[in-house]
């Protein structure tokens, strides 16, 4: 999916951790004295996911999951009863967030919270001393409300199929978060602030515009690539440029300007190929976003 820039963005993409454990809850209300009855998480390293963590938790005694609660994420008290409790979900989670750091969709005001008391009610480590980053904070600075996770979700063409449910939840918000960080770190500032040395030569001689900018092709992330493989950078289509990239396939004013000085148009993909990488590459850590 395709999406504008508004402007240059306040948040720096490379202090982003790419490592780190996406959580959410789902509980029986949203007031102060409501329970965890689900406990989901994904741990990413560098970029890449590599487990998984996922729990029903007990109800304590007297306490029930309120109509409202039960209408949204469907999870039962039948479903619950046989689960871990409180104690047991939370230190295993615990175990499993280790010293990373948390991210989260809505976190701060809510997740972190709930996690906390529980923590201090059992007398265990806070995960939320680890420090965290919350999805909806980030995108709001970044692109605007709505700022809901169907919202981001939907902006990123990112699926969720099993949506308030935690675990489903939690991995679509990690999803949001790599592509919030790549969004960040895609909305250069000028050509002109980029700095890159030739790291190889298969475009030495193309004065190269760029334009459009995708999840898949981010454009800061191929101007970089563009100077490290010796071409140099402009800002708008002249008849000094030599290729014009169009990163969406559209109809822009670049393109049609192009065109009329008979300037080469290349796709993204067509862009990579000439220095043999593909958009899969884009998305591997050695490839760090610059901001």
């Amino acid at each position: 999916m395709a999406y504008r820039s508004r402007s240059f963005c306040n948040i720096k993409a490379f202090s982003l951790p790419r490592s780190y454990v996406c959580y959410d809850l789902e509980t029986t209300g949203l007031g102060s004295d409501a329970h965890v009855i689900e406990m989901g998480a994904v741990r990413v390293l560098d970029g890449y996911e590599d487990d998984r963590f996922s729990t029903f938790v007990a109800l304590p005694p007297g306490a029930h999951v309120e109509p409202g609660a039960f209408a949204v994420n469907h999870i039962s008290e039948a479903m619950l009863e046989g689960a871990p409790s409180i104690l047991d979900a939370y230190a295993a989670f615990v175990e499993f967030v280790g010293e990373l750091p948390l991210v989260g969709q809505n976190i701060k005001s809510f997740d972190n919270v709930l996690i906390g008391r529980v923590a201090a009610e059992l007398g265990l480590p806070s995960v939320v001393d680890n420090g965290s980053f919350d999805t909806m904070l980030l995108y709001r600075e970044l692109v605007g409300k709505p700022a809901n996770l169907a919202a981001i979700c939907h902006h990123y063409g990112i699926e969720n199929e099993l949506a308030h449910r935690a675990w489903a939840d939690a991995r679509a918000t990690s999803d949001c978060y790599l592509a919030i960080i790549r969004d960040a770190a895609s909305r250069s500032v000028d050509v002109r602030d980029l700095d890159a040395a030739p790291i190889a030569h298969e475009l030495d001689g193309e004065l190269i515009c760029f334009t459009g900018n995708t999840y898949e092709l981010p454009k800061r992330d191929c101007e970089i690539l563009a100077l490290e493989h010796g071409a140099k950078l402009h800002n708008n289509v002249t008849k000094r440029v030599t290729m014009l990239v169009d990163l969406e396939g559209r109809e822009s004013g670049k393109v049609r300007k192009a065109r009329d000085y008979g300037t080469a148009i290349v796709g993204g993909h067509a862009f990579l190929a000439r220095i043999g990488m593909t958009a899969e590459d884009l998305r591997r850590p050695n490839i760090v976003p610059r901001c």
